[in-house]
C-alpha cells in the first residue's frame, strides 16, 4: 500500500512543476504595428556640418589699427587790417607802413599804422602799431585813431583781424612811458606781443610842428598766456 501512495506523490509534485503557476502569465505575442504606428515613424535625416568660416589669420604679432588724432586747423598768417578795442570803442582799419629816407617812422594821418618790418598776429614775435593822437587842422572832423589809448586799462583785450579772416586777441599788461628814442619796445622781442605805440606828454614846437614830450607804450599779450 505504502509503494502504491509514493507512485502517485510523486505524479502530484512533478504535475505542479510542470503546470504554470496561478501568478505568472505567458509571455505576450508581438503586436504588429498599427497604421497610425508607422505614419508616425520618421526616418533619421543627416544634417550636414556647417561650412568653415572665412576668417583672416591672426598673427601674434597683430596690432589693431589706432585711429591718428585729427590735427588742429592752424589760423593762416596774415597782415593785420582791423583792430577792435571795446572799452574805448575802437573799430577802424589798418594800413601797413614803414619808415621814411631818414629812418623815420612813417605815421598815417587818419589811421592805425601796422609797422611791416615787424610781425604779423599769430607769428610769435612783436606786432607794432602806432597812430596820431591829435587831429590835424585841415580835416578837424577826423578824430585820431590813438586819442584814447591813455584810456585803455591793464587787463583790456584788444583783437586785431587779418587779411585772412582770423581773429587774434591780446590782453594788455602794462602801459609805459618813453623818450622818442627809446626804440627798443618796437624791435623783436623773442614772444608773442602786441605792442600799441602813441604820443602823450606836453605839447612842443619842433621844426614848426606840434610834437608831444613822450611815447605812451602799450604792451599786450596772446589771451590765455
Amino acid at each position: 500500500m505504502r509503494y502504491i501512495i509514493m507512485p502517485l506523490i510523486c505524479i502530484v509534485l512533478l504535475s505542479a512543476a510542470c503546470s504554470p503557476s496561478p501568478a505568472t502569465s505567458p509571455p505576450a505575442a508581438p503586436v504588429p504595428p498599427t497604421s497610425a504606428d508607422a505614419a508616425l515613424s520618421i526616418p533619421p535625416t543627416t544634417v550636414p556640418p556647417p561650412a568653415p568660416l572665412d576668417l583672416p589669420e591672426l598673427r601674434a604679432d597683430a596690432r589693431l589699427p589706432i585711429a591718428a588724432p585729427t590735427p588742429e586747423a592752424t589760423p593762416v598768417p596774415g597782415d593785420p587790417v582791423r583792430i577792435v578795442i571795446d572799452t574805448i570803442g575802437m573799430d577802424r582799419p589798418m594800413v601797413g607802413v614803414g619808415l621814411d629816407s631818414n629812418y623815420i617812422p612813417i605815421v598815417p594821418k587818419h589811421d592805425v599804422g601796422w609797422y611791416f618790418y615787424s610781425a604779423q598776429p599769430g607769428s610769435g614775435e612783436n606786432v607794432v602799431l602806432w597812430g596820431h593822437v591829435l587831429r590835424f587842422l585841415d580835416a578837424p572832423d577826423i578824430g585820431a585813431p590813438f586819442a584814447r589809448m591813455h584810456e585803455v586799462p591793464i587787463g583790456a583785450t584788444i583783437t586785431l583781424y587779418n587779411d585772412q579772416g582770423n581773429a587774434y586777441t591780446y590782453v594788455v599788461r602794462e602801459q609805459v612811458w618813453a623818450l622818442p628814442n627809446e626804440v627798443d619796445y618796437i624791435l623783436p622781442r623773442g614772444e608773442e606781443l602786441l605792442t600799441l605805440v602813441s604820443c602823450i606828454g606836453d605839447k612842443v614846437i619842433v621844426d614848426d610842428h606840434v610834437q608831444m614830450t613822450h611815447r605812451l607804450i602799450t604792451i599786450a599779450e596772446p589771451q590765455g598766456t
